[in-house]
């Protein structure tokens, strides 16, 4: 049984990619429900410190080479992270709809 209380990390990159997304939502005129989006992120993000095993291993061989699991929120979303000693780091965050070959962590 995993632990319950762990810490999570977001790093610059995933920090990033959620404010990209919150970004494109306030431009198309909607900043409450870009807030209440992002804040879904986070939460959704830090939901991953209660089973961090409970997701695979990413499918896209330059992430599953170094043991990245992906995370789906609503779909279109994917958490990119990782457990490393107690702590769910989380790499990035990226549409479904990316090119594989741009994913980076």
């Amino acid at each position: 049984m995993e632990k319950a209380a762990r810490k999570v990390v977001f790093l610059p990159k995933a920090e990033f990619s959620i404010f990209q997304f919150y970004a494109y939502i306030v431009e198309e005129g909607y900043p409450e429900r870009a807030e209440h989006f992002k804040n879904q992120l986070y939460d959704f993000g830090k939901s991953l410190a209660k089973a961090p095993s409970g997701h695979a291993m990413c499918s896209q061989p330059q992430l599953a080479k170094r043991n990245l699991r992906c995370a789906v929120f609503k779909k279109n979303y994917i958490f990119v992270y990782k457990l490393i000693d107690d702590e769910v780091v989380i790499f990035n965050v990226i549409h479904s709809r990316t090119n594989p070959e741009h994913f980076s962590t």
